[in-house]
């Protein structure tokens, strides 16, 4: 799963599937006329490898052993091409491995000597928020602030994400990826602020047109015949007109939303329903 503004994490799926198409197209080279049914067979190899990135294969992640491929028959078998036909599955999963492998050692060969180690955060810390995907309210994106903060930091979701404390007039997402932080430095002429200050003058910035709902209040039908519909009297969190409410049909409704209006539904089970 990836984190707010990450786009790293799309590049990192690109790599998969080249990693994916590098034994598949040993395959196709090889195996031109069957290489559709080989794709099981390259699926369960994937899975069944280690990975760099903690040293276990999927499976073994998932299950707790590495499942055998291709096992010693116990009895004679019936058909004498089954036995043909598990060491012709054998040599093509062993080969796909060994595909693996090179595709991963060659991306490992190009990464891994741009990598940084990310800076050790603690919660608590205070840190300085890029100011790269927040659009505030000043005419010049180029003259205006690198960074906003500092803020604090409320929890480490991951080695590589942190939750921080925003002003609560900002409606944007509060998990960011550590490449878009960097620490508070205080000194003797630079003291620690008072968060609570920062938090209360911090700029503002561009809203977003969503807004959270608050609760499902009533349901009617709207129109006749074959235009007819049925609208949803919908509470706003936080809107910034007088009226809080609006009227909106059933594919307005985002995930949050649709568990609202499952509630609404559950306390008025007689009220038109889309």
């Amino acid at each position: 799963m990836s984190t707010a503004f990450h786009p790293q994490t799309d590049g990192q799926t690109e790599r998969l599937n080249q990693t994916i198409e590098a034994y598949l197209r040993a395959f196709v080279n090889t195996e031109q006329d069957d290489w559709r049914r080989l794709l099981p067979m390259a699926e369960f190899a994937y899975n069944n490898s280690a990975t760099a990135g903690n040293g276990m294969s999927p499976f073994y992640a998932n299950y707790g052993f590495h499942p055998v491929a291709v096992g010693t028959a116990s009895t004679e078998p019936h058909n004498p091409a089954s036995t043909v036909y598990a060491h012709w599955m054998q040599a093509i999963h062993e080969e796909a491995r060994k595909w693996l492998e090179e595709a991963q050692e060659r991306m490992r060969q190009y990464t891994d000597p741009e990598r940084k180690t990310p800076p050790a955060y603690r919660v608590g810390d205070l840190v300085m928020l890029s100011s790269r995907n927040i659009k505030t309210r000043r005419p010049s994106k180029k003259l205006d602030h690198k960074n906003q903060g500092p803020f604090q930091i409320e929890k480490i979701v991951s080695p590589l994400a942190v939750r921080l404390t925003l002003p609560r007039k900002w409606k944007i997402h509060n998990v960011f990826h550590v490449s878009l932080l960097e620490h508070y430095r205080t000194s003797e002429h630079r003291p620690a602020p008072d968060l609570s200050k920062v938090l209360r003058e911090a700029d503002d910035i561009e809203r977003s047109e969503e807004y959270d709902v608050d609760e499902v209040m009533a349901s009617a039908e709207r129109g006749r015949g074959n235009g007819k519909r049925i609208v949803y009297l919908v509470k706003w969190l936080d809107y910034p007109e007088q009226k809080d409410w609006t009227e909106e049909d059933f594919d307005n409704f985002s995930v949050g939303g649709l568990e609202k209006l499952r509630e609404f539904h559950r306390r008025n089970p007689a009220a038109p329903r889309d």
